[in-house]
């Protein structure tokens, strides 16, 4: 007997699958159904010799070849796990089928000798069959791998090459229907990019030159240019394909319990099928009690749930990286959520205007993106976003260089005018009467200002000052955040705190807004650790929400990490136990009830498969159905495992 027969089945090994499945294990799947084909071929031709010839002694040989074809690797098996004191459960499930089909050869019972392993072998066809169907709808993140990438080199020329040699810095052409075959920048081109295979997001993105995209997201109309920035297992797809793999090697705490106490399920059986054939003197009662005590619904009750869950949180952009963070993630009750980045969109926005001696918004507009051109401050970049977003364009563009002065804000200097674009009192340093000027911003308003100020000089020399007006810049909350919250709630999270770096007054403006139970503003990265600590030993289970770059300390110390935005950050992918692939804080509540639909399923699997096993063995017991009925019914709760698993691979938001 070659080495192939003593690896384990396909079903008992899905944590251990890290590469797609090997010719072996092919082969063995088929060696399975093949076997069990032979001995029924050989089994209908004995009992042509024997019924139709007349020729029982042939007929019986043959019927006998037959059930040691098909038996002899369970037998191999069967013996191969009591040697190496294999708690398995598809082990246990081989040497009881071993046992009874034993049984039924010492009993000169060769037809039920051969029923018993093929009707059990085509059973374990199925499974397996079903297994590696849940396992292909994760394995499928695999086929957004481009085939091919087009290479431009520096004169031009184009070519087609394996996406595998490309080099970061290389240059590559994506047309239209092509799948971006490395992360990168685009550097020519505008187009709409399906992510909805990396982020979960359905709606597609308009990108144009500076933005970056990632392997496995399909572009849609334009012909992009992009300089690669990252390849192979660098890039987005690759590291969740990378720590996909890992969460399948993780066992959740309920299964490592089964697990612990499988020991004792053989002599269980072992027992009841002792006591029936001791109290009713019928081998077949004891041999249906082995066949039908078969732990069928323990191989799959974990492993196919969690896949499901898996395959189902991938395609929402829920990246989980351990299989047992999802049990944890359903007995949370406090949530602590970091400020900037998570709960605001993270950088600062044009939120309004104010108008002193501008004729009206538009013109205040222009006068400050000739001057924010010219800078990369975060106040300067709103002021630029802003203004494309209103269609607003300079009709002429600056004169003169732009100088930027660090802290204070832009200065533009040109023949008859200057204009500088700053901080309140850098526009007082500069000689502007900016009386009146503080009591124009609105009361209720918390944020960072930027005023316009003009010294315009006519022909005579004389010069003139004018302040133009003020532009309100904050970082706002997520549109969708009070709504995540309120989920939430609604989903029985008793404490939501607002832990944040950012002055008191502004966190608890935000907090307010978003009706957080505790606000907890102007602390270091470091300081955060401590606070999801004293939340811990307050005896609460915690969900740190963070964006995995300066909350990396902390994600960790949660009960459960969670970092939005994972999709171009290693620090996230590294530091939090579940990763979501876009900013949406809907994310959050969704994770939570997968989770919990995965809890409730394995928890179903198990109890509904193991009811089912244990009436089957008091009918069996009974005399109710016999040994082959037994190897039928062991099936059924196989299937219905099989079934109710594969209802969370349809979970949506």
């Amino acid at each position: 007997m070659s080495t192939q027969a003593f690896e384990k089945p396909i079903s008992s090994r899905m944590h251990d699958l890290d590469v797609p499945l090997t010719l072996m294990e092919r082969f063995k799947i088929g060696t399975q159904l093949g076997s069990a084909m032979l001995a029924g071929g050989l089994l209908i031709v004995g009992l042509v010799e024997w019924k139709l010839f007349d020729m029982e002694v042939v007929g019986n040989l043959i019927i006998a070849i037959a059930s040691i074809i098909v038996s002899l690797p369970i037998f191999v098996t069967a013996i191969y796990g009591i040697f190496t004191r294999d708690a398995d459960a598809h082990a246990m499930m081989e040497q009881l089928v071993a046992l009874a089909t034993l049984a039924a050869m010492m009993n000169q019972q060769f037809i039920v000798a051969t029923l018993i392993p093929i009707i059990m072998n085509l059973g374990h066809f199925l499974e397996e069959r079903s297994i590696l169907g849940a396992q292909a709808a994760i394995d499928g993140l695999k086929t957004l791998q481009a085939r091919n990438a087009t290479l431009l080199s520096e004169d031009g020329t184009q070519t087609e090459v394996d996406p595998n040699t490309l080099k970061v810095n290389d240059l590559i052409l994506v047309r239209p229907g092509d799948i971006i075959a490395a992360d990168g920048e685009i550097t020519e081109g505008t187009s709409t990019i399906d992510q909805s295979s990396i982020t979960g997001e359905s709606l597609p993105e308009d990108v144009t030159v500076g933005k970056n995209v990632f392997a496995g997201t399909i572009n849609m109309t334009g012909v992009l240019k992009i300089r690669v920035t990252k390849t192979g297992e660098k890039t987005a797809l690759g590291r969740v394909m990378e720590l996909l793999q890992e969460a399948e090697n993780a066992k959740t705490p309920v299964m490592k319990l089964i697990e612990k106490y499988a020991t004792y399920y053989i002599p269980i059986i072992l027992t009841i099928a002792g006591v029936v054939l001791f109290l009713t003197r019928d081998i077949d009662r004891a041999m249906a009690v082995l066949v039908v005590g078969c732990p069928g619904a323990l191989v799959l009750a974990g492993p196919t749930a969690m896949i499901a869950a898996l395959a189902a949180a991938s395609k929402l952009g829920i990246l989980i990286k351990n299989t047992r963070f999802l049990e944890a993630l359903s007995n949370i009750d406090t949530v602590v959520l970091d400020k900037t980045g998570t709960v605001t969109i993270g950088h600062l926005q044009l939120s309004g205007m104010v108008l002193k001696d501008s004729a009206n918004e538009k013109d205040l507009m222009v006068e400050a993106l000739r001057c924010a051109t010219g800078s990369r401050h975060p106040a300067s970049k709103a002021i630029v976003k802003a203004a494309q977003d209103r269609d607003i364009t300079m009709l002429t563009p600056p004169s003169a260089a732009i100088q930027e002065v660090p802290g204070k804000g832009v200065v533009l200097k040109e023949t008859s005018e200057t204009t500088w674009l700053g901080r309140f009192g850098w526009l007082e340093e500069e000689g502007f009467d900016m009386t009146g000027c503080e009591a124009l911003i609105p009361e209720n308003f918390i944020g960072t200002t930027v005023w316009l100020g003009r010294r315009i000089t006519d022909d005579s020399g004389s010069t003139r000052d004018e302040i133009g007006g003020c532009f309100l810049m904050a970082d706002r909350p997520r549109p969708e955040a009070c709504e995540a919250l309120q989920e939430m709630r609604d989903l029985g999270i008793e404490r939501c705190v607002l832990l944040t770096g950012d002055r008191r007054a502004t966190a608890e403006e935000i907090g307010k807004f978003l009706n957080m139970d505790q606000v907890i503003a102007e602390v270091l990265p470091s300081q955060k650790l401590d606070v999801v600590a004293q939340e811990k030993a307050s005896g609460r289970s915690v969900m740190m929400v963070g964006d995995g770059v300066n909350d990396a300390p902390a994600l960790a110390s949660g009960d459960v990490g969670i970092a939005l935005g994972a999709v171009a950050s290693d620090i996230a992918l590294q530091s939090a136990d579940i990763a979501l692939m876009t900013n949406d804080l809907r994310r959050l509540p969704m994770t939570i009830r997968l989770s919990r639909a995965t809890q409730m399923t394995i928890h179903v699997n198990i109890i509904v498969g193991l009811g089912m096993t244990f009436f089957f063995i008091w009918l069996a017991s009974l005399g109710v159905i016999n040994s082959l009925t037994s190897a039928l019914l062991h099936n059924v709760g196989e299937a219905f495992v099989i079934i109710n698993s594969a209802r969370l691979l349809k979970f949506h938001d």
